[in-house]
């Protein structure tokens, strides 16, 4: 009586277990890195590098800091701001303030124009542009822009060209 009672509760017991294991292949597997899931929303940080071309051209190495927000579904806005050390023989720094207008093309794809003021080697300047930035990981992409600059109250006198790579704090 004894043998057949544990060979009961041992069948029991193998039944479950069978049952629990079906039910674990029936679970969805857990989601892999989906570079959809990208967030070009929130604040970010980066370096950049580039130059800017003209009737004097210059190497430039710098920093950039910026956030964008959601306008609506695909659209969003932002600012940033940018502060390169320029060289071509002597030193010299520029600042700029931009306003960003953007739509995530794809995925992972934001496409963007700027338009905005900064200060030149002690002249006030204008920018305005455009570029494209790619989601790389779940916090980084990088970035391509092309801007004309100048001084105001003149036409454009420069090609401002930057690479960069950007942290996205989310």
């Amino acid at each position: 009586m004894r043998v057949r009672a544990i060979a009961l509760a041992v069948a029991a017991i193998g039944l479950a277990t069978s049952a629990q294991a079906a039910d674990l292949l029936r679970m969805q597997p857990a989601p892999a890195y989906n570079a959809a899931a990208f967030n070009f929303n929130g604040f970010y940080l980066g370096a950049q590098g580039g130059g800017t071309f003209g009737s004097a051209s210059v190497g430039s190495l710098g920093v950039v800091a910026g956030a964008n927000f959601d306008i609506s579904d695909p659209i969003i806005a932002g600012i940033e701001f940018q502060g390169d050390y320029l060289f071509n023989g002597s030193a010299s720094y520029d600042f700029y303030a931009l306003g960003r207008l953007g739509v995530v093309v794809t995925n992972n794809l934001l496409a963007y124009g700027e338009v905005g003021t900064g200060w030149v080697g002690g002249t006030t300047n204008y920018a305005f542009g455009g570029g494209l930035e790619y989601a790389l990981t779940d916090t980084l992409s990088i970035k391509g822009e092309a801007l004309g600059t100048g001084a105001w109250g003149a036409s454009p006198s420069a090609t401002r060209i930057q690479a960069g790579l950007l942290f996205h704090l989310q």
